[in-house]
């Protein structure tokens, strides 16, 4: 299991983080992104989230947060493995 934990927000400006560290994980095995400590997430963020549906991750956020509101408006809800802490 390898676990990349995110926090702050992810926007335009550190959306690119993100990507870098989702494409930087090779290992064969189960992906787990927690975004527990993720407060804003934008379309910049998303378009990542969307370009790494391959890996399959299993996404962690918090309940009832504006982050699991972005994940269903956009469609990602249905397409990820989310797990609401």
């Amino acid at each position: 299991i390898v676990t990349l934990t995110v926090k702050g927000e992810i926007d335009m400006t550190s959306a690119g983080e993100l990507r870098r560290a989702m494409d930087d994980i090779t290992a064969p095995g189960r992906l787990v992104l927690d975004l527990t400590g993720v407060e804003y997430l934008d379309s910049a963020g998303v378009k990542v989230l969307y370009d790494h549906l391959g890996q399959h991750p299993e996404v962690v956020v918090s309940s009832g947060t504006v982050i699991l509101r972005v994940l269903a408006i956009t469609g990602l809800r249905d397409l990820l493995a989310i797990r609401e802490t």
